[in-house]
């Protein structure tokens, strides 16, 4: 048994797990004394296996006849299932982007057109940014893995080509968009990987791959259990008890403070911090408090996260500004209290 352990250490596999009766083996004895029942059979795979299917299902399937359950391998059994619950597709600004030259041109263009145009607001001036950005990601630049395997082929054929100067020159050249296009291909992994505890410099695509397929995986939310103990399933339903959770959560169902109330509560602030607390928002503020912000860190519904308002800042920061400091008193613009909703298992 531990040769057998050792082996599947060795190979890199891991238990996939189950759905259904644990135990898959029975010998179906008629008196209790002797019936024995034990989880002999399981499904097992290495992280690349994981990774070319992260919406893999294992279930421990009926018997029938035999003592042994089948073991059941639905391989994207939870594709279509959370495809649908996923909803249309939404843009998502790629970091990879940043790294192309042509980026910067096309916001800039993108965001000045939609005000020339009568945008007001900046979710206005986002929405134009995010459809040219998509448009020119199709049009122009093209499927990445796709370039990547166009420059290796280029690569290939300048290496076995006869030696010139000219050669060489093209050779360190087509090396050079090779490794800018592998780290492109990383960052794109790595943005979906969320693995903030490794450095900027490291390059590892395959396990940001199987890092991300498996928190996709782990991520999705099939079922809930309400406080009564009963269990919420399906699309409709889980929608229907996630919205009401929140919006119970938010309402506010306490009394009415009053002034003989508050009076007997101790003061601990004193006029000058009460001044600091009071005090009206500036520009500045506004910047300090995105440049902490990670730079990947979850983006709100129009896609953008903290790295493009920080790279574009010239470009969007006063008309950022202007809007955030409607906390000031002003009118708060249409959309602002637009978020989206993420679970996260525990």
């Amino acid at each position: 048994m531990d040769a057998f352990r050792n082996t599947l250490e060795g190979c890199g596999l891991e238990d996939l797990g189950f759905v259904g009766d644990p135990f898959t083996w029975r010998n179906n004895w008629h008196s209790l004394e002797g019936y024995t029942r034990e989880r002999l059979d399981r499904a097992v795979a290495n992280a690349g296996w994981r990774g070319l299917f992260p919406l893999h299902k294992i279930i421990n399937g009926d018997p029938r006849h035999s003592d042994h359950r089948p073991i059941i391998a639905e391989l994207n059994g939870m594709s279509d299932w959370y495809k649908h619950m996923a909803g249309p597709n939404v843009f998502r600004f790629e970091a990879r982007w940043l790294q192309e030259e042509e980026c910067g041109k096309v916001v800039e263009e993108a965001w000045n057109s939609a005000f020339q145009e009568g945008g007001r607001t900046v979710m206005e001036g986002l929405r134009r940014v995010g459809t040219e950005l998509s448009r020119w990601d199709r049009e122009v630049l093209g499927e990445l893995k796709g370039r990547i395997r166009n420059a290796r082929r280029d690569l290939e054929r300048c290496r076995r080509s006869p030696l010139s100067q000219n050669h060489v020159n093209r050779e360190h050249l087509l090396r050079y968009k090779l490794s800018r296009l592998e780290d492109q291909y990383n960052l794109y992994w790595r943005q979906r990987a969320h693995a903030n505890w490794l450095t900027k410099g490291d390059r590892n695509t395959k396990f940001f791959q199987a890092y991300a397929s498996e928190r996709r995986r782990k991520n999705i939310i099939t079922r809930l259990r309400k406080e009564d103990g009963s269990v919420v399933e399906g699309e409709e339903a889980l929608g229907n008890y996630i919205a009401n959770h929140y919006k119970s959560l938010f309402t506010s169902s306490g009394g009415i403070l009053t002034n003989d109330l508050l009076s007997r509560v101790p003061t601990v602030v004193t006029p000058e911090m009460n001044a600091r607390l009071i005090r009206p928002y500036s520009g500045e503020e506004v910047k300090k408090a995105l440049e902490s912000i990670g730079d990947l860190k979850a983006p709100g519904p129009n896609g953008m996260p903290a790295v493009f308002y920080k790279k574009f800042w010239e470009l969007v920061g006063m008309k950022v500004q202007e809007e955030v400091l409607v906390l000031n008193g002003n009118p708060m613009p249409e959309s602002w209290n637009e978020t989206t909703i993420v679970l996260i298992p525990k």
